[in-house]
């Protein structure tokens, strides 16, 4: 009876012991003993001395120290029963200790008054796991501030309620404040109310959008001095922990024309000077004669859009969808009309920008909120030190004699769809695909490219296959899948990390066409695009 409970608190507390009298001889020892301790079962009997138990231990290749610290190899045998021995006699011993298998266990030890002993022995694997993750985290956070630290630029960081997380010693030295005053609060602890309320807006749509944004603001930091600056934000991280890092770009200094707070400057759209020295200075901000087409199907997107553009001294028009667009181009250019910029609402066909790059036309991509706040600041940053040229005074083109005039033979540049949710793998694509020519977008988890590729119609997809959500080799499926009957293949490139045969059997089985290895090279990329889709080649260099 009493050891049917013993056993029964043991599996209850999940911790295993033995109990041995003031003779060193085993009186209980719990059913859960044995998932620690590699020996017979006889020894764990009634009666068993601890010496003879602890040498079926030593002869089993356990070496759990006695002492903690303490290295054991150097022992005999009998030294090491001998040491184990007067362990377990002390009043109060706890030894942590790893076998083999990385498993760790902890040796309570105590000895009664009576001179009956106990021993209980828990697994603490997944606490040290935590104690490991923790002090990695630790690290992680130490190497984060030394970097932030040791950047340049002023940067501050934003979590997920849009309070400072983090600022560098150049952002406090810029700001003229202590760290300690700002973080943990909101961005109007750091700036004035005016600002903090509009930056708070910008950073909340880059969190809930993941699309990055640049706001030119002048700031006041000190006294006698304005500094016109570029803030430059960005999400990180993954769904859950997404953070907001915003880097300071300094365009210029000027005195500061009175005492008041820092205002945003012309090019943020929301709090301007009088409304004339707003006009002219974005006037003579913006490079002049330059030209550029708005492709959108929204009356509202498309008033704002060509008003800003007007007002920047841009000649400007707009055409509904990518079938227009490619007209427009095509005349344009046979009539010596060159076209400096175009303009793509998000909400348009991924075709828009395919056919600018068809063109060599550098684009801007906004939504209805960066309209607001960005669009000037984009146009500017985007045209300057662009050299004018000579065109036809009257450029006005019109898409009806535009259809009627077939395009210059051109071949639009390959897209590709990129699964990939790694974030610093995401910047490795970007930059290769980019410096290839090619256009590109990326998913990042595995319905999200099976639904891109639906409605993107893709030339080739680079399918990571450890995607969240649903993997590449399933995406994969249901590409194939729902490809059936419409004559079309995509063809699907898995991208693995190690050359396992398991692993590039279940590509292929998944109805993948190849594979590429990590870490990619812009050479291996394009190879492979280059042998998947030959019918595209050379045409990113158009």
């Amino acid at each position: 009876m009493q050891t049917t409970m013993l056993d029964a608190v043991s599996e209850a507390l999940a911790v295993a012991f033995i109990v041995y009298d003031r003779n060193d001889e085993l009186i209980y020892a719990s059913r859960l003993i044995r998932n620690y301790f590699p020996v017979p079962p006889q020894y764990f009997t009634p009666g068993t001395r601890l010496r003879d138990y602890l040498g079926a231990l030593y002869d089993a290749g356990w070496r759990g120290a006695a002492t903690a610290g303490r290295d054991d190899a150097a022992q005999s045998r009998d030294e090491w029963i001998a040491e184990h021995i007067s362990a377990h006699w002390r009043e109060r011993s706890e030894v942590q200790q790893c076998d083999g298998q990385s498993r760790w266990t902890r040796l309570t030890k105590r000895r009664l008054a009576s001179g009956h002993g106990i021993c209980v022995i828990t697994d603490i694997t997944e606490q040290k796991k935590r104690e490991e993750q923790w002090r990695a985290d630790i690290e992680r956070v130490q190497l984060t501030e030394e970097i932030l630290d040791n950047l340049a630029q002023p940067v501050f960081v934003q979590d997920r309620s849009l309070g400072m997380v983090a600022v560098n010693k150049a952002f406090c030295r810029f700001m003229d404040i202590s760290a300690e005053s700002v973080l943990a609060g909101p961005l109007a602890g750091a700036f004035a109310d005016d600002i903090a309320e509009r930056l708070t807006s910008v950073s909340r749509h880059v969190l809930e959008t993941g699309t990055p944004s640049a706001t030119a603001v002048e700031l006041q930091p000190g006294a006698g001095m304005v500094r016109r600056v570029v803030l430059r934000s960005l999400r990180v991280g993954k769904p859950g922990r997404y953070f907001v890092v915003t880097s300071f770009d300094d365009m210029a200094q000027a005195p500061a024309d009175d005492g008041d707070h820092a205002t945003l400057s012309s090019v943020s759209g929301t709090t301007y000077p009088p409304e004339d020295a707003r006009t002219r200075a974005e006037h003579n901000a913006a490079p002049q004669g330059r030209k550029a087409l708005l492709v959108t199907g929204d009356t509202d997107f498309e008033a704002k859009s060509l008003k800003t553009l007007q007002r920047l001294g841009l000649d400007a028009c707009c055409v509904r969808d990518a079938a227009e667009q490619e007209a427009f181009l095509s005349v344009a250019r046979s009539v010596g009309v060159r076209i400096d910029l175009i303009l793509v609402d998000t909400q348009m066909d991924v075709k828009c920008l395919e056919v600018a790059d068809a063109y060599g036309i550098g684009t801007i991509t906004l939504d209805g909120f960066q309209l607001d706040t960005e669009l000037a600041f984009h146009v500017m940053e985007k045209l300057a030190g662009l050299e004018p040229e000579g065109a036809a005074d009257d450029w006005q083109i019109n898409a009806a004699e535009a259809e009627r005039n077939p395009p210059l033979e051109h071949q639009a540049a390959p897209f590709v769809l990129v699964a990939e949710d790694n974030d610093i793998n995401q910047i490795v694509f970007a930059q290769i695909l980019e410096g290839l020519g090619y256009a590109y977008r990326i998913a990042a988890d595995g319905e999200e490219v099976v639904r891109l590729c639906d409605e993107l119609k893709p030339d080739i997809v680079l399918m990571d296959v450890t995607l969240p959500v649903v993997n590449g080799f399933e995406a994969c499926r249901r590409i194939r899948e729902m490809e059936r009957g419409t004559g079309r293949t995509t063809p699907v490139i898995g991208v693995l990390v190690q050359a396992f045969e398991r692993d590039r059997d279940e590509c292929f089985a998944a109805g993948m066409n190849d594979v590429i290895l990590k870490p990619l090279s812009p050479d291996a990329v394009e190879v492979m695009l280059t042998r998947a889709i030959p019918a595209k080649k050379g045409a990113a260099a158009l």
